[in-house]
């Protein structure tokens, strides 16, 4: 009698909506790895169907850790799945309007929102990315509820303005180029670290490795440097440090 092959069962996880970790929204590359041109994020489960978006998409759960990261949010922003699955996602994004008052942070109006069954409109917010390049993005949130009050949130992002719209340099006055500004706000030391380490031609990855930190948090410490200094890109923040005697 002629025996009948079946195909091994492939193991999934326990929980149905944490698929989308394992999906092809978050292939686990480095950020050396060839990023696709196209992409297609899937989140995939028992009650949550199937879901596909071109655009970058990550998913958040009910702590705001990030679930999945999709390969078009790593082409837009830098950050491989290994990198930043199971962190904070405001940790990550690290939001803010136009102004520069924060948009993302612990229990955010789209989480709080979430946690009552609702949506939140699309919004747009400034970020950047791990080079500490600006972003503009726009943010689409879909909330996926799930049993016992549990629920995902997936953003669809978008650049949705030139990176060129950032906001203005409070720090310092525009026409007084021998006496800048008084800093509101002092540097960390971490963050002068982080400063001297860029005069020095370091980029954020090497910055994060000499310092033996992630690279957001090198990004972070480098954006939080640029918005004390009133600066808009990474040669104004050293430029503008030199011209404070930090450097």
């Amino acid at each position: 009698m002629r025996s009948v092959r079946t195909p091994a069962a492939r193991p999934t996880p326990a929980d149905p909506i944490e698929r989308a970790a394992t999906s092809a929204v978050s292939p686990r590359a480095t950020s050396a790895s060839p990023i696709e041109t196209h992409d297609t994020a899937i989140v995939d489960g028992a009650w949550l169907g199937r879901i596909a978006a071109a655009d970058g998409l990550f998913v958040t759960d009910e702590r705001q850790r990030i679930q999945a990261w999709s390969s078009a949010a790593q082409r837009m922003l830098g950050y491989s799945p290994e990198e930043v699955v199971g962190e904070l996602c405001y940790r990550v994004m690290m939001g803010r309007e136009a102004g520069g008052h924060p948009v993302c942070g612990p229990n955010c109006p789209v989480t709080r929102n979430a946690r009552r069954g609702r949506g939140t409109a699309a919004y747009e917010v400034m970020t950047q990315a791990r080079d500490g390049s600006p972003r503009c993005v726009q943010s689409t949130v879909l909330v996926l509820e799930g049993e016992q009050r549990r629920f995902r949130v997936i953003h669809v992002l978008r650049e949705a303005c030139p990176a060129a719209q950032l906001p203005p340099r409070s720090a310092r006055k525009a026409d007084d180029g021998d006496n800048p500004a008084p800093l509101v706000e002092s540097l960390t030391r971490r963050e002068l670290e982080v400063l001297r380490l860029t005069a020095q031609g370091l980029s954020l990855d090497e910055i994060a490795a000499r310092l033996s930190i992630s690279a957001f948090t090198a990004r972070n410490h480098n954006a939080s440097v640029q918005r004390k200094l009133g600066a808009r890109n990474r040669l104004d923040m050293v430029l503008q440090g030199m011209r404070r005697g930090l450097v």
